[in-house]
């Protein structure tokens, strides 16, 4: 869990620290009441072409179904990070030792692992279950039929490894494949094959293709306006992100990169309303941050002040809130705030230029710029000949609301633990 606990914001952390020294001590550790899984793409035993696609399929299909309240899945590009960080290549095939340590240090319970074989139409699969606290692998569980029920074998499957995990589905599993949400397999292949792509161009096709075949795919609509956000094609982007409902599981990300994708585009007050409809969902510190930068650009210096102090209380580690809520203090007339949280910034980043160039100017005695006109629509007036350069309010371009739901939940199977019997 390296990279999740890096960016979750520190008052979540802290109530962890706290939860866990409350239980800590409580006697060998009862059953946690949620689990985090980490899935493993399956590896590719066909003697066929053209059927790589299904190892990243394998655990896409397995984890829309083993997610629950109960079970937090990793998600591709977490699992991706940690093995990059680990040295290993996307394309290969990391050893069960190489496994078992990323899975450690994500803080995952069980790792999924699996192979599979596709024959001329046949599709056949096969897994086992890590647990990865008491080093044991589970009893191997497979499936077998036509390629054209893969979605139905991965999900029988999912409910032959739930059966082997804490809380296993009380329905038989007819009823559980019966009742799974369906997946339609043209759209679903052209989504993973946009996943697994190279380039943008790829991309792109691929996810208008699973778009065209299925209008309602949001997975696809969130990953294409991704796509465009990335390669700074925000008219696009916006177009795509905003067709993902509010309330989809998708939703969260997209109105991030919604209120970002406005935010580039110049258009403030769209930017802030994404922002602020998001906060109120999930109270991310990169949300706080970025409502303050936007008020920060539309002139509501107070209100700026406010959210940068939210951002540095959340997480006083992250230099750039201390730099944001700096540059606020100082517009605002707080040269010795400002020079409080300036100084803080640079404990935790000592080569930051920026902050030691401001840092000196308000040493100096620079005034704050004026603030803005309302006549020319909420901008700053432009600086004159001669006055040094103000630095402008960094923004987040991070959206890690998946890290912010794991620590939620071992936050919760901690304080389940203490509950008594």
């Amino acid at each position: 869990m390296a990279r999740i606990r890096a960016h979750l914001p520190l008052q979540l952390a802290c109530l962890l620290g706290i939860t866990l020294f409350s239980a800590g001590v409580a006697a060998a550790q009862p059953p946690k009441t949620a689990v985090t899984l980490l899935i493993i793409p399956f590896e590719n035993h066909s003697r066929v072409a053209g059927v790589d696609w299904l190892s990243e399929a394998c655990p896409e299909v397995l984890a829309e179904r083993m997610a629950s309240p109960k079970i937090y899945v990793i998600s591709r590009d977490d699992r991706m990070f940690a093995f990059d960080k680990a040295g290993v290549p996307v394309a290969a095939r990391p050893s069960r030792a190489t496994i078992f340590r990323v899975a450690e240090q994500m803080g995952a319970d069980y790792v999924v692992l699996g192979s599979y074989e596709v024959g001329d139409s046949s599709f056949q699969a096969s897994a086992q279950l890590l647990d990865v606290k008491n080093l044991k692998l589970g009893a191997p569980v497979a499936g077998k039929g036509p390629l054209t029920d893969f979605v139905n074998l991965q999900t029988a499957l999912a409910w032959q490894l739930l059966r082997q995990m804490p809380n296993p589905p009380l329905t038989s599993q007819p009823q559980f494949v019966q009742t799974s949400v369906p997946i339609r397999l043209d759209a679903f292949e052209n989504y993973v094959r946009g996943l697994i792509a190279t380039n943008r161009q790829q991309k792109v096709h691929y996810f208008k293709e699973a778009l065209r075949l299925n209008p309602a795919y949001t997975a696809a609509a969130l990953a294409l306006g991704r796509a465009y956000y990335d390669s700074h094609d925000y008219e696009q982007a916006q177009l795509w992100l905003g067709k993902v409902p509010k309330d989809d599981p998708a939703g969260g990300e997209a109105t991030f990169l919604l209120g970002m994708t406005e935010y580039y585009r110049g258009n403030l007050e769209r930017s802030y309303a994404a922002f602020d409809q998001l906060v109120t969902r999930i109270p991310l510190t990169e949300v706080y941050n970025n409502l303050g930068v936007v008020d920060a650009r539309r002139g509501r210096r107070t209100a700026a002040v406010e959210y940068f102090s939210k951002a540095v209380a959340a997480d006083p580690s992250d230099a750039d809130y201390h730099f944001n809520y700096g540059l606020a203090l100082f517009k605002n007339g707080d040269s010795a705030g400002a020079v409080r949280q300036l100084r803080e910034g640079l404990q935790h980043r000592p080569e930051d230029a920026e902050a030691k160039t401001l840092l000196e100017m308000i040493n100096r005695g620079v005034m704050p710029p004026p603030g803005p006109s309302p006549s020319a629509g909420g901008a700053a007036p432009a600086a004159q000949p001669g006055q040094p350069r103000i630095p402008i309010e960094r923004i987040k371009r991070n959206y890690d609301e998946a890290s912010y739901r794991q620590l939620q939940m071992e936050i919760d199977n901690l304080k389940q633990q203490r509950l008594p019997k």
